[in-house]
């Protein structure tokens, strides 16, 4: 849910600004009200917002750094000046990629002649003879030169005969064929160059790998204090002063359930204040509060966009689904018990800012085990294929083809049930946004959008019950069809209230055209779930199969070690691979299918308040 915010409207007189500006910000509960204007012209205030963007970059580079041997620290350098040290650091890296590239495609010029004495070509060219490299395409390179006595061939390289020229300074031998040109150093002098340059890259490399987390720390506290400057431009940027310049008016945001705390602090203050309610015309940031569970999904979420302050938190609506779908699209138990328990034992040792993100895994990894088992798949392995006695009382419960697809018209039960529980996904977004609009502009405006959700599940009911088998009482019948016809007319002929009802028939005409058609696109896009965690079970079951064919005709030891290492690369391949689409597809769904069935908007600024971030 949306945490309820309240305005603080502040008039302070401006001998007491200063000090009563360090009060609020010990206080850490007003979030201030930016002058987005002002901040842009600001050019102090963009520099400094250019260095925390700076830092948040290299922050994120160096955090993938690896952690090589014993932690280091940076030694002789000051906290503000570590961006810097650190930047030209990463320069220098890549300018020894570039000049370690450079100095192989000059040594790529030497490869194809061998290792020759460049001295003893100088000598001779002393003494009066010239040697002459040349290179020709093998279909080009013709066969009295081999006869020839000054030529001596060297052999050939990808296509191209090479051979040398021995001869006076003059005349120059007139020969079809490309001259070679090497480089000004000698093929020994650039093989030590590119060494060194070698060793200084795995050198700088590994210093950075030592560095690396000190220098995030280090990072981290120094955006913290640049923050702080920012935070004070934008108050400044913020301010409005009147009276000739003796009284400064700042206005901000606070969560209403601290409103007994606020008025006990700024009653003991010299200076005027006044707290009211948000109008619709306000930019109110939002601050969201949700359960333990629900918390947990507030950061996926957030890759998307906050919901501005005059709609609805979807988080709570779509973490249970969310979680959902990410179990059918993994589809195996076996992976779902792994994720779990590397979540779970990762948990109690990580920093406490990653245990959200591991609990987060465990909801997800036992979503995963319970589909898995529910199906039928455990590491690839098809649970009512198996002829284990103990699974024997058990088999026909699997949700498979097998065991429902003669009872549901030869269909898989779980392609019926992505369809269904998209369907349900679909509903519950058009439920949301039938209270969204309720509640912004009132029911007479959400009554085109019940009329459709009240509809589609009408006629879920009528039509698909009786698919099903399951025989509706025609009293009931006759009475869904009323209702659906009166839900044809809001549809129809309410659908803009106070517009002429021709505009409204024509804006339904266009609404149902396009609800028809979205509606099914909408739907075919839950087949995803469906078709990933099949997927996944297949690629499995494969990597299973072949671990005992290739191995079956071996002895016990050989055999036993390329089966594992079959397992193993073969799991962890199939393992990587779903992990990514049960990741993509479930949000996918989330931001794409739900939350336009919601009527998301977003573009809400998140709740900050103006508070001491060092301490």
């Amino acid at each position: 849910m949306i945490v309820q915010m309240k305005k603080l409207s502040l008039l302070i007189f401006h001998e007491d600004y200063r000090h009563f500006l360090e009060e609020l910000r010990e206080k850490g509960v007003v979030h201030i009200h930016e002058n987005r204007e002002r901040s842009a012209a600001d050019d102090r205030l963009q520099a400094q917002l250019a260095t925390v963007k700076r830092q948040n970059e290299l922050i994120l580079r160096l955090q993938q750094q690896g952690q090589a041997g014993k932690r280091q620290e940076i030694e002789g350098v000051k906290e503000e000046d570590v961006e810097e040290h650190l930047r030209k650091k990463y320069h220098r890296l890549e300018q020894l990629v570039q000049q370690i590239a450079s100095v192989q495609k000059e040594l790529a010029l030497y490869e194809p002649w061998g290792t020759f004495s460049a001295e003893r070509i100088d000598a001779l060219e002393r003494a009066g003879w010239k040697l002459r490299f040349y290179s020709v395409p093998e279909q080009k390179f013709r066969p009295e030169w081999e006869e020839a006595e000054e030529i001596a061939e060297i052999g050939n390289c990808k296509g191209y005969r090479y051979f040398v020229h021995v001869g006076k300074e003059d005349p120059e031998p007139d020969l079809e064929a490309d001259a070679c040109r090497f480089p000004a150093k000698s093929q020994q002098e650039l093989a030590g160059l590119e060494t060194a340059l070698r060793n200084e890259y795995d050198e700088l490399k590994t210093w950075l790998d030592a560095v690396s987390a000190d220098a995030v720390e280090r990072l981290k506290q120094y955006r913290e204090k640049v923050l702080e400057v920012v935070d004070e431009r934008q108050v400044q940027n913020a301010v409005s002063v009147a009276i000739e310049g003796r009284v400064i008016a700042l206005e901000g945001w606070f969560p209403a359930d601290r409103e007994a705390e606020l008025l006990h602090f700024l009653e003991n203050r010299e200076l005027y204040y006044e707290i009211a309610r948000s109008t619709p015309e306000d930019e109110v940031p939002v601050k969201l509060k949700n359960n333990r569970f629900s918390r947990l999904f507030e950061p996926i979420g957030a890759m998307y966009d906050l919901p501005n302050y005059g709609e609805l938190d979807l988080t709570p609506f779509f973490a249970p689904f969310f979680m959902l779908f990410f179990g059918l699209c993994m589809g195996d138990g076996g992976y779902g018990l792994l994720i779990w328990a590397v979540c779970f034992l990762l948990r109690k040792r990580m920093a406490p800012g990653l245990c959200p993100y591991l609990k987060l895994g465990e909801y997800l990894g036992a979503a995963t085990t319970v589909v898995g088992l529910v199906t039928g798949s455990f590491l690839g392995i098809s649970l009512d294929a198996v002829t284990w006695p103990w699974l024997q009382g058990v088999k026909h419960y699997f949700l498979t083809q097998d065991n429902y697809g003669a009872h549901l018209g030869g269909y898989n039960p779980m392609l019926l049930f992505a369809f269904a529980i998209g369907g349900v996904q679909i509903l519950c977004g058009m439920c949301l946004k039938v209270a969204k609009i309720a509640q912004q502009h009132g029911w007479k405006y959400a009554l085109s959008d019940l009329g459709w959700t009240v509809l589609l599940v009408l006629l879920a009911v009528v039509f698909g019950l009786p698919a099903l088998g399951v025989t509706l009482p025609q009293p009931l019948v006759w009475g869904f069809y009323g209702i659906m016809g009166l839900c044809a007319l809001a549809i129809f002929f309410y659908n803009s209230p106070g517009k002429n009802i021709f505009l409204n028939l024509g804006a339904g005409i266009w609404g149902a055209y396009n609800m028809a058609t979205g509606l099914l696109g909408d739907l075919l896009s839950y087949v995803r779930l469906f078709a990933l965690g099949l997927t996944g079970s297949i690629l499995g079951n494969v990597f299973n199969m072949l671990a005992i064919d290739m191995t079956a005709s071996l002895p016990m030891v050989p055999k036993f070690l390329l089966m594992f290492f079959i397992l193993i690369a073969g799991h962890s391949l199939n393992f990587v691979i779903a992990m990514i689409g049960a990741l993509v597809h479930p949000m996918r769904l989330t931001f794409v299918e739900f939350y336009k069935s919601a009527g998301f908007e977003g573009m809400g600024k998140k709740y900050d308040p103006f508070r001491k971030r060092v301490r």
